[in-house]
C-alpha cells in the first residue's frame, strides 16, 4: 500500500521538543533503526542521540514529520490497552471497497486522510492523521496531546510565614504526552480492535474510546460494533493451565460471585505460578465455577505446549486482562507480531 504523506503544520517549539523526547523514550534498537532509516549515526547514549537529532532538525537536514511517522509505526505497539470487538452482523461488502470508503469520506470531508499520513504533533483535540485501506483491512490513526500534573517530592520546599507557621509547599511537574489511538478493522474476518497508547493514572481509555468514536461517528458509529466480553477469557485460560495444556502461566487473579463478592489470588512473584498449593487451588476452582473472572493477570510463554513453536516472541508477555472492563492491557512495550498473535489468541478463548 502506498502511502502518502501530507503537508504537515508547524510545529512550536515545544512540539518539536516533546516529538524528540517521546522518540528518546522508546527502546534503544528502535532509536538506532530510526537514525539509520535518516541517515544519522547510530552509536552512542541516548543523551548523545538527543544532541544529534536536535542538530539535524535545526540544520534542516531532518524533517520533524519523520519523526512523526515513525512515532506512529512505532507506538501502537508498545505499552497500550486494547477493546476487542464483532463487526456489524449485516453486509460489509460496500466497506471492502476503496473507491467507496474513498466517496464515504470525501462526503464528509475526510478524503484526504485515505491512505496518507498528516503529520500530528500535540493537537489540543483529537485528530484523525491518517485513514488507511487496502480492501481487507480499515486503519485508522488519531492524535492528541496529553497532559497532567504529576507529584515529586523532589521539588517540595518548607517555608515560615512572618508569623513564624510552617509551610509546607508540594510540587507537582506539569507532564505531556502524544496520546494515540488506532482502531482496525478486519474486513475478512470482520473483527475490529482499538489500541491506546498508555496513559497516566487518572485517565480513563473507556473515556478515550468514547472521545474516538465520537470524532469517527460521522462515518464509522461505533453502534455498528459489540465489545467481546474478555470474562470467559480469563477462567478459560486457568483452566487451561490447571491442566497443564495452557499457554500461560497466572501471576494473579480476581473473580467476583453473582452477589458481588470478590476473591483474590497471586502467586509470590511473577516468576512463580499461581497454582500449585492444593488449598488455594480448590478455592480457585470453587469460585472459577460460580463466579466471574474480574481480572487476570498473565504471561504469557514462548513455545507454550498449546502452540510449539508457533509464537513469534522468545521472552514472556505481560497481559493483563481486566475483565470488568472488557479491557486488555500490555504494560510492557511488544512488537507487532506479538500484539497481533496474543489478541488473536484472546479473541479465540472468547467464543
Amino acid at each position: 500500500m502506498s502511502i502518502r504523506t501530507l503537508q504537515a503544520p508547524e510545529f512550536s517549539d515545544d512540539e518539536l521538543a516533546q516529538l524528540v523526547t517521546d522518540l528518546l523514550v522508546l527502546k534503544k534498537t528502535q532509536i538506532r533503526d530510526f537514525l539509520t532509516r535518516c541517515g544519522l549515526a547510530k552509536a552512542g547514549t541516548k543523551e548523545n542521540f538527543r544532541g544529534r537529532i536536535e542538530k539535524a532538525l535545526r540544520d534542516e537536514e531532518l524533517a520533524p514529520s519523520q519523526i512523526v511517522q515513525f512515532l506512529d509505526e512505532v507506538v501502537p505497539w508498545g505499552k497500550q490497552h486494547v477493546f476487542l470487538y464483532k463487526g456489524p452482523r449485516g453486509s460489509i461488502t460496500d466497506w471492502k471497497n476503496t473507491d467507496w470508503i474513498g466517496a464515504l469520506l470525501k462526503r464528509r470531508r475526510l478524503g484526504i486522510y485515505l491512505n496518507a499520513l498528516l503529520p500530528l504533533a500535540l493537537p489540543d483535540t483529537m485528530k484523525v492523521s491518517s485513514i488507511l485501506h487496502d480492501g481487507a483491512r480499515l486503519r485508522v490513526i488519531a492524535i492528541k496531546k496529553r497532559e497532567w500534573w504529576e507529584r515529586n517530592a523532589e521539588y517540595d520546599e518548607s517555608k515560615v510565614t512572618k508569623e513564624g507557621e510552617s509551610v509546607e509547599l508540594r510540587a507537582f511537574v506539569h507532564r505531556v504526552t502524544r496520546g494515540l489511538v488506532a482502531f482496525e478493522w478486519d474486513l475478512n474476518a470482520n473483527t475490529a480492535f482499538l489500541q491506546i497508547s498508555q496513559l497516566p493514572t487518572g485517565f480513563r481509555y473507556e473515556q478515550v474510546a468514547d472521545e474516538f468514536f465520537k470524532l469517527v461517528g460521522g462515518w464509522l458509529e461505533s453502534s455498528r460494533f459489540s465489545i467481546v466480553d474478555l470474562r470467559p477469557v480469563i477462567k478459560k485460560l486457568e483452566e487451561l493451565e490447571g491442566a497443564g495444556t495452557g499457554e500461560t502461566r497466572s501471576h494473579g487473579t480476581r473473580y467476583r460471585s453473582l452477589e458481588g463478592r470478590t476473591l483474590e489470588a497471586k502467586s509470590a512473584s511473577p516468576a512463580d505460578p499461581l497454582f500449585g498449593e492444593a488449598p488455594i487451588d480448590a478455592a480457585l476452582a470453587v469460585v472459577r465455577n460460580s463466579g466471574v473472572g474480574h481480572l487476570g493477570n498473565f504471561y504469557w510463554l514462548p513455545g507454550a505446549r498449546m502452540n510449539p513453536g508457533n509464537t513469534p516472541f522468545d521472552s514472556e508477555v505481560h497481559v493483563e486482562i481486566v475483565g470488568w472492563r472488557n479491557r486488555i492491557n500490555f504494560p510492557t512495550p511488544n512488537g507487532e507480531r506479538t500484539i497481533r498473535y496474543v489478541l488473536s489468541r484472546i479473541r479465540n478463548y472468547s467464543q
